[in-house]
């Protein structure tokens, strides 16, 4: 099998896991009840978190055929795209550690607005965004960038969809929270961050 048809074979399936995937999503904000995410149940959860790994797995396909395809020949796309994956890992282990297991996928230990919550009330897909632009400038092609275009508008629905959730389990606590934070990144959030580096 050609590198080239690789890289359709990964296209394809992983559009069509995240097609089906933000059609769930915008259904469930559309219509709660369906209850796909926050999951109401294991089947939901097992539907929507295999779509996403799939869709995760061919970013990742489509990103090393890519780079395979280069070879050395996209060194200076490496030196600038592989420091920025680092980095971005880096700050996604910090906020799931901070947010800590027992609150990950919908537990309800308290609401976290501390350390890197403090600066977007999803850092952890911030840096994964982080981490899938790294990865796309590396792999320095348009279908990794569609790819990590994907990646966002799948984002963005899981925190919408997050929200109602949030809002139910946390009340004032939680809306408090969204007027003083931003979904993702904003002005203010690199204003925190440079204060914290300060030690402000």
């Amino acid at each position: 099998m050609s590198l080239m048809t690789g890289m359709w074979i990964a296209l394809c399936v992983g559009g069509a896991a995240g097609l089906t995937l933000v059609l769930v999503l915008m259904a469930t904000f559309l219509s709660p009840t369906l209850g796909f995410w926050p999951a109401r149940d294991a089947v939901r959860k097992v539907v929507v978190l295999s779509l996403f790994r799939i869709y995760c797995a061919a970013l990742l396909a489509v990103a090393a055929l890519s780079i395979w395809q280069a070879g050395l020949g996209g060194w200076p796309r490496y030196l600038l795209g592989i420091p920025i994956m680092i980095g971005a890992y880096w700050a996604s282990v910090r906020a799931y550690a901070t947010l800590g297991r027992k609150n990950t996928y919908f537990g309800t230990e308290g609401l976290v607005t501390e350390g890197p919550y403090a600066l977007s009330r999803n850092p952890g897909y911030v840096a994964s965004l982080i981490e899938s632009s790294g990865l796309t400038i590396a792999a320095g092609t348009w279908a990794a960038l569609a790819m990590a275009m994907g990646l966002l508008a799948i984002y963005w629905l899981f925190a919408v969809n997050e929200e109602r959730w949030l809002i139910r389990g946390y009340g004032r606590a939680f809306l408090h929270y969204m007027k003083r934070t931003p979904r993702f990144l904003d002005a203010r959030s690199l204003g925190r961050a440079r204060a914290a580096l300060l030690g402000n």
